[in-house]
């Protein structure tokens, strides 16, 4: 059965320990062998913590604070050691995921089904990955087909949520095929506390996922890939709404109703041993629209943003002299375009052209990696950004190691073209990450620890104009500072298994001298799983400081600890038992100003599988 292959997995260490991962370098290398620190949570481990989101997978990412904008549905945003979300690049399989109109990614509309691992690698990695890199990149790989066979699962839970997913594999000699498709809805909760919107109803969201993944082997030297995803989804929010012809005030349901579409295909090509070629090329199409639930006029209503990307990239790894030293070529071409209801941009649509250069050796007791990339953007002066990285891997067990980088992230088309507020003489955000690390090899897992600092210049802000106080208008404001240490700790013994992470920084707006907005002071996760006959029982604790919320007022969100706990149960002929209780502890907290966070949910599944 499905939940005792996922044990019998799990007792072994070996195979967790040597992690092949491409985030790093974009050289597909063990996750030990990189000069970078790099963290992936595997399939086990989304297995493990399966829930209705994404959420509680993302916040197993070291050194990442990540909010939801209330409940399911809700925006979420990964702030990576002390980064804005927008300053962190999320990648679908390689791909960008960032959307150039809002600068983050929709993460709360990817399903954890959909999910193979994550990919991680903190600090600028602009030299591999051009704009948003500057903090830090998040590679969410897809889910593949690993055996023949299938699932069909039912949940329910807390505010009516209803869930309804399944899923079929398909492996030959040639090829392997994943097909995915889910539904869920959650209702019955207000979003905001503020009473002054005139919209106190209980909202709702739901979310309609669909994922087509396909591999084919041709020959020892030659593979493809396709990969097909959809999201659909509704979800309603609270705001001030007026009358487009009176600008009185109006009763509104608002929501925002949005799909995404992705396509990517791949060809990987072995020319001889040594050296190998990567093509991929995909589509990202994204479209939202604000609606009325209940068919009110307003201003506002029907709005439409709608996004386009279409990304190529090419990369050559080549190994030379003694098979211990790599280098990289690669191009990448990427055409984003934006088109706006009612709304003529001055500029809706922009090129980048990019090339870059790696070279990796492998000594005996040291490795080194040098990057750099140049990259043309229509707009924007010519980019260059560069990585170095050191590890030195004398001392049995351990790895030490340096490293320093620079980011840049292009502004968005909001902040250059939005009507009246857009400013078309913004410029690139700039920022420059230096890390120091140890790891140590336990044997039954690992632990490591991050010195980290980050310095970020031109920060774009929209604050009022100054020749309009009720116009308000992105800006470049100056330049921040964040420092700390990250922790990261993971042990496996026979059916136990803990993680946890903690970070401790401080940041600092240079401008004002206040802290940076919603950056706690520390947070930490700790999670332990354990299986036992035909079972798996997991609980975590997410923890989190302090923060600013107002820097006019000087207003802070008290600190806050959440207890969460899954239990997933085999049953007879292949029928599995899920529960889970989010916030089990009934805790009040705050992430967001005026957002109400979710108290206590519980909620039950049950599961089919067969192979």
């Amino acid at each position: 059965m499905w939940l005792s292959m996922l044990l019998a997995a799990s007792v072994s260490t070996a195979p967790e320990l040597e992690r092949i991962s491409v985030v790093g370098t974009r050289i597909p290398q063990a996750q030990t062998e990189q000069p970078v620190p790099v963290q992936v949570i595997t399939r086990n481990e989304v297995a493990r913590l399966q829930g209705g989101s994404i959420l509680p997978l993302l916040r197993q990412i070291a050194g990442a604070e990540v909010y939801s904008s209330g409940a399911f549905g809700g925006q979420t945003s990964i702030f990576m050691q002390g980064s804005s979300s927008a300053q962190v690049l999320v990648l679908l399989d390689g791909q960008p995921f960032t959307s150039p109109t809002l600068g983050t990614a929709a993460l709360q509309n990817i399903h954890p089904d959909e999910v193979e691992r994550i990919e991680i690698v903190r600090g600028a990695r602009s030299s591999l990955y051009g704009s948003n890199s500057m903090a830090g990149v998040v590679n969410i790989i897809t889910r593949r087909a690993r055996q023949s066979g299938g699932e069909v699962r039912v949940r329910h839970g807390a505010h009516n949520y209803r869930e309804v997913s399944a899923s079929a594999s398909h492996v030959t000699s040639m090829s392997r095929h994943h097909l995915a498709v889910s539904r869920r809805l959650f209702e019955g909760y207000d979003l905001t506390q503020d009473t002054e919107f005139g919209s106190q109803d209980m909202d709702g969201a739901q979310a309609t996922n669909l994922l087509f993944n396909n591999s084919f082997t041709a020959s020892e030297r030659v593979s493809f890939s396709l990969r097909y995803l959809q999201n659909q989804s509704v979800a309603e929010y609270d705001q001030p709404c007026f009358s487009a012809d009176t600008f009185e005030r109006e009763v509104c349901h608002p929501a925002n109703r949005t799909r995404q579409q992705g396509t990517q295909g791949g060809v990987t090509v072995q020319w001889r041993p040594g050296l190998r070629h990567e093509w991929q090329f995909g589509e990202v199409r994204e479209r939202m629209r604000t609606v009325d639930q209940r068919d009110a006029e307003w201003s506002g209503v029907n709005d439409v943003f709608a996004t386009e990307r279409q990304h190529i990239s090419w990369l050559q790894t080549q190994t030379l002299a003694a098979g211990n030293q790599f280098l990289s070529l690669g191009l990448d071409w990427q055409q984003e375009e934006v088109d706006l209801s009612h709304v003529a941009l001055l500029e809706e649509r922009r090129r980048s052209t990019a090339a870059l250069l790696q070279y990796q050796w492998d000594y005996a007791d040291w490795q080194v990696n040098l990057g750099g990339r140049v990259e043309d953007t229509t707009g924007f002066s010519l980019q260059g950004s560069h990585h170095v990285d050191f590890a030195w891997v004398q001392i049995p067990r351990w790895t030490l190691g340096v490293g320093q980088a620079s980011g840049y992230r292009h502004p968005t088309f909001n902040d250059l073209y939005w009507p009246t507020g857009g400013n078309p003489d913004l410029n690139t955000e700039r920022s420059r990450s230096y890390r120091a690390f140890a790891q140590y090899d336990t044997g039954a897992g690992h632990v490591e620890a991050e010195l980290f600092r980050h310095e970020f210049n031109d920060l774009i802000a929209w604050q009022p104009s100054a020749d309009d106080p009720w116009l308000w208008q992105p800006v470049n404001i100056g330049s921040a500072r964040s420092q700390g240490l990250t922790g990261r700790w993971e042990h496996q013994q026979g059916v136990w298994r803990l993680r946890a992470h903690a970070t401790v920084q401080n940041t600092l707006d240079r401008e004002t001298g206040e802290p940076l907005l919603y950056r706690a002071h520390r947070f930490a996760n700790v999670t332990a799983s354990y299986g036992f006959a035909e079972g798996v029982l997991s609980a975590d604790v997410y923890m989190s400081g302090s923060r600013l919320a107002d820097s006019w007022t000087g207003e802070r969100f008290a600190g806050y600890w959440l207890l969460n706990a899954r239990w997933e149960q085999s049953l007879a002929y292949n029928w599995q038992l899920y529960v889970s209780m989010d916030n089990m502890l009934d805790k009040s907290y705050e992430q967001r100003p005026g957002f109400i966070e979710p108290r206590r949910q519980f909620r039950i599944g049950v599961s089919y599988h067969w192979r």
